[in-house]
């Protein structure tokens, strides 16, 4: 019986950027492991992350890693596997991963597979220097059919959806029905170690799980590579489907809090509506949050209290920028007016909003920046609970990216929200600050009750924003100590 082992790198982040990347179980690679079970293949999964988030080691002089490095993944993989899968979810690991795949090869001489949405667009990377096989899209059933070629004595060469090093994709790879992909296994990720930490891509108060209900984005904003890698299509699951897999992560992993993931969970606003309402007929008692964003295009007052009643307490509004001019570089469609009649709403409904900003795009210039000043501050006036605020850094294979691709970092370590490769960034990163400064005076003004809220948040360590999560890692991080990178509770 052929054997898998699958590997999940570690978080890399610049040194003691607050803003860096933030860690989340790793959904993608357990639907993978789920599937090849299902398949009756044995598979193992090392978590570099989860195996020890409190374990910080310095990497390539301006960067960290926190979790297992390449010599303590080495010692996990099992010398009698088959194959080894690698997942390459973004540009900051990318060269980690070729790295830890050129070391497994060389030391142990198996196969290695790599995938991943960096992957998906950028896999000469990889095959050129070397990996054996890169799987391009959704990778369940293209993985698993270059598996069972591998076990039958093939060589994998002619598989659509692989592709190998002097030749690229034949065609695309197979996509499954969604209701026919099995719920990730959660069972093979230390999820103890991602609660201790005490930090997540939404607020939560107790033990969370990461959830996809779909695929994809039918719409294209300029700087996102999700249109491409979905070739702008949108698929999901069921609403009886969701409302399962939910009722499972709570009643088998106690999941109190699901951060629904997915790249526009509201695109089908009817299939929306439907799954609240199974929630609510079901009695289902779970805190759901929407932390990647919705478009405000789906959303109705009426959609926002149903969602509300079905447990929904945070969700993320994305204008990007207040410059219209911007927003057309971006590919972005807003009504503005809508968005302000949005967060009205969820504030009479008491759901919880983070408002996300890019500054830097290129050409963006001081008036640009004072219409987002001006509409960061209508959002706090009318109720905003959080603001993000991210340095333009592109994708690889994005539309925006074409322009910095003569000035990327090599091998594309740095491509993250604090992009200190960027000739500009001094001033980009000035401008963030003097924008979180008026963050902090407009809500002092605008909602001075908040402000306990948060203090009294941060010190209990029960996180309602983004915000107080930020703040709770810039204090762990002022104490030395195991403990220093996380803002764990006391043992």
């Amino acid at each position: 019986m052929y054997r898998i082992q699958l590997i999940s790198p570690p978080l890399i982040a610049y040194d003691k950027d607050i803003f860096g990347m933030i860690p989340s179980p790793p959904i993608g690679l357990a639907s993978i492991a789920a599937f090849l079970r299902e398949k009756g293949m044995p598979v193992d999964l090392i978590d570099a992350f989860g195996a020890n988030p409190f374990q910080s080691k310095k990497y390539r002089d301006q960067f960290v890693i926190i979790g297992l490095d390449i010599e303590d993944i080495l010692a996990r993989i099992d010398k009698n596997i088959d194959v080894i899968g690698i997942s390459v979810h973004s540009a900051m690991v990318a060269k980690f991963c070729l790295d830890l795949g050129l070391a497994i090869k060389k030391k142990i001489g198996k196969p290695v597979v790599v995938g991943g949405p960096h992957i998906t667009l950028n896999y000469s990377q990889f095959t050129e220097a070397g990996i054996d096989f890169a799987i391009i899209g959704e990778g369940e059933q293209t993985f698993f059919q270059l598996l069972r070629t591998l076990q039958e004595g093939g060589d994998g060469k002619n598989i659509a959806g692989v592709a190998i090093n002097m030749r690229g994709l034949l065609q695309d790879g197979e996509v499954l029905q969604m209701d026919d992909l099995p719920i990730p296994a959660w069972d093979l990720i230390p999820l103890e170690n991602y609660w201790r930490t005490r930090i997540n891509h939404s607020p939560f108060k107790g033990k969370f799980l990461p959830m996809i209900t779909s695929r994809g984005c039918p719409f294209k904003c300029a700087f996102c590579t999700t249109p491409l890698t979905s070739k702008g299509k949108w698929r999901s699951y069921s609403p009886q489907r969701v409302v399962n897999e939910i009722q499972l992560l709570h009643d088998k992993y106690q999941a109190e809090d699901i951060m629904i993931q997915d790249d526009n969970f509201s695109a089908n606003p009817n299939r929306a509506k439907k799954i609240c309402e199974i929630i609510i007929e079901k009695g289902l008692s779970v805190r759901l949050s929407l932390p990647s964003g919705v478009r405000l295009e789906t959303l109705t007052p009426e959609l926002l209290g149903i969602m509300q009643q079905a447990g929904v307490g945070y969700l993320s509004l994305s204008p990007e920028s207040g410059s219209k001019r911007i927003r057309k570089l971006m590919n972005k469609t807003l009504n503005e007016k809508k968005l302000y009649k949005i967060q009205k709403h969820c504030k009479a409904l008491k759901i919880k909003t983070g408002i996300c900003f890019i500054i830097g795009s290129p050409g963006e210039n001081l008036q640009d920046i004072l219409k987002t000043t001006k509409m960061m501050a209508k959002m706090i006036l009318y109720g905003a609970d959080d603001i993000s605020i991210f340095i333009f850094s592109p994708l690889p294979g994005a539309p925006m990216a074409k322009k910095f691709e003569n000035n990327f970092p090599k091998d594309y370590l740095g491509l993250c929200w604090s992009p200190k490769w960027r000739d500009d960034y001094f001033k980009w990163a000035t401008v963030r600050n003097l924008l979180y400064i008026q963050y902090a005076i407009l809500k002092v003004m605008f909602q001075p009750l908040s402000i306990w809220r948060h203090i009294k948040n941060i010190l209990n360590r029960e996180f309602e924003t983004k915000g107080e999560m930020g703040i709770g890692r810039l204090i762990a991080n002022s104490f030395s100590g195991n403990k220093k990178s996380w803002p764990v509770r006391p043992d």
